[in-house]
């Protein structure tokens, strides 16, 4: 028997949950052939039609405070609806703990936790109920901010949300529902003596530097990763980067940088390090085009970082 994926939908009251769900509800893919159970654990201004759900499949049940959150309880709406898959619209003012107390039905597996904020109240909120919004989105795999406009801080928000949960993804959605997929500024100064940025965007700063190799030519830089020597590489030559998740455990790969140095190295296997360097460009001609590559000033072995992955 397969496993009955479950979509944890979190967030402040009037932070945009149902809208979302109902938006989900609607594409084909996620319902077509599904029997869907959602459950809602408080009532918002928007509702949802009866004639909806009988559209898509889906049987409402409603939980109206915390205590009624029990193993039981879902046991029952499992044994009632056989649902093959569960949207829990939960309290964004409940505990998050409870979770690590209440048991899910056999085969319940969450499947992906989505947090939505309201982007005009997201400061405040920050400045007045820090803990329990953070405790929203800390372990959310991808995060909401609605309501966007010309004056919302992208990067402000992108910045607090990586500081405290690094491999969430996030979007960004405007007042009149569509996504904003206009691009951030770079959450680091490339014009800084010394191009340094926090341990979670080296996956940005790579993508950046690997598309746009002539930004960053001539550019001091200090950055922390793994390195490793290979046999067939040139003399004074090793790999240095980060590993990273783009969707699953099964997809981790590399993200390197070829370096450059005089200074006599013997890494084993791979290795932490923080390394100075000056980035500068090549034309490789098999590719057709340019890459970077770092001359490489000093370096220093470090403890490995708190988070070794980087996510995307």
């Amino acid at each position: 028997m397969t496993d009955v994926p479950v979509f944890l939908i979190t967030g402040f009251l009037e932070s945009g949950k149902t809208t979302f769900i109902k938006e989900i509800f609607n594409d084909p893919e996620f319902y077509d052939g599904e029997k869907i159970l959602l459950i809602v654990c408080e009532n918002g201004v928007e509702e949802y039609e009866v004639e909806f759900l009988k559209k898509h499949n889906a049987n409402i049940v409603s939980i109206s405070n915390i205590e009624e959150f029990t193993d039981l309880a879902l046991k029952e709406f499992n044994q009632k609806y056989k649902p093959t898959k569960v949207v829990l619209e939960y309290n964004g003012m409940w505990q998050f703990d409870i979770f690590d107390n209440v048991k899910f039905p056999d085969r319940w597996e969450i499947a992906q936790i989505i947090t939505t904020i309201d982007a005009s109240t997201f400061e405040s909120y920050m400045s007045n109920m820090k803990s329990l919004l953070i405790e929203q989105f800390k372990n959310s795999d991808l995060i909401i901010f609605n309501r966007c406009n010309d004056k919302t801080n992208k990067l402000k928000f992108r910045n607090s949300v990586k500081a405290i949960n690094s491999r969430a993804n996030m979007m960004f959605e405007l007042e009149n529902g569509e996504i904003d997929d206009s691009p951030l500024e770079l959450p680091f100064d490339i014009h800084e003596k010394v191009i340094e940025f926090k341990d979670y965007d080296y996956g940005v700063w790579y993508l950046d530097a690997t598309e746009y190799p002539e930004k960053y030519d001539g550019k001091n830089i200090k950055v922390k990763g793994l390195a490793y020597s290979n046999p067939k590489y040139p003399k004074g030559v090793f790999a240095f980067g980060r590993n990273a998740m783009t969707c699953c455990e099964d997809d981790i790969s590399f993200l390197g940088i070829l370096c450059q140095t005089s200074k006599a190295f013997n890494f084993k296997d791979k290795e932490w390090i923080e390394l100075e360097g000056i980035i500068h460009k090549k034309y490789i001609q098999q590719e057709q085009r340019e890459i970077p590559y770092i001359v490489v000033q000093d370096y220093k072995k470090i403890d490995k970082l708190e988070e070794e992955l980087i996510y995307f």
